[in-house]
């Protein structure tokens, strides 16, 4: 059943992941640094989460989507995939990339 309740709080959800990720963009374009390049790509798959989260609720009655072929929730691979993706900014060595390399 649709609620516009929980419509407005996953479209609300979407817009602050989306800020979130521009944020990070930003900061990457400006440190150019392999951490931040890991952060905006985990906060990338954090609003695609969201946007899956949105369709699921809005379009498809919180039914989740599956991946062909695997029977894996979509959301759950997202998820795994944002996981690692902050996991690496935590690990991996914050080196330069292109121009801020020569500052």
């Amino acid at each position: 059943m649709f609620s516009v309740t929980n419509a407005v709080v996953h479209v609300l959800l979407v817009a602050f992941s989306a800020v979130v990720l521009l944020i990070s963009l930003f900061a990457y374009a400006g440190r150019r640094n392999t951490r931040y390049l890991f952060l905006s790509l985990a906060f990338a798959f954090l609003a695609l989460s969201e946007v899956e989260g949105l369709i699921e609720t809005m379009f498809l009655s919180n039914q989740l989507i599956l991946m062909p072929l695997t029977g894996i929730h979509l959301s759950h691979f997202i998820e795994f995939l944002m996981l690692a993706s902050f996991s690496l900014a935590l690990i991996v060595r914050g080196e330069n990339l292109g121009n801020a390399a020569r500052r």
